[in-house]
């Protein structure tokens, strides 16, 4: 396999990238569940982020889980978004297959 046929444009919200026949309403569908996706993502960070135990040596108090919280936001945007975990994936696949969009 060569490395351009590998390539996947990192605003595709998904491993199987549409095609370029996607209606409008495909496109909002696949973004609501990639955007599903991105909160379960950020859930799994702070529960991560939240067990771990603190050291106590740098204490950053409200500003730093302040930072942290935006950080795990913008991480989990990004996880979700190009090649994703593939919950978002499976969703749009069973909406779709319930709930038939054309």
């Amino acid at each position: 396999m060569n490395a351009s046929s590998s390539t996947v444009a990192i605003n595709t919200p998904f491993k199987n990238p549409a095609p370029q026949a996607d209606t409008q309403k495909e496109g909002r569908l696949r973004q609501a569940c990639a955007d599903f996706e991105a909160i379960i993502l950020e859930k799994f960070l702070k529960m991560a982020r939240d067990s771990a135990p603190k050291d106590g040596l740098l204490d950053g108090g409200f500003a730093e889980d302040m930072y942290r919280s935006l950080h795990d936001q913008e991480l989990a945007q990004k996880l979700a978004t190009g090649r994703g975990m593939g919950f978002g994936e499976m969703l749009y696949q069973q909406i779709g297959q319930q709930h038939p969009v054309r």
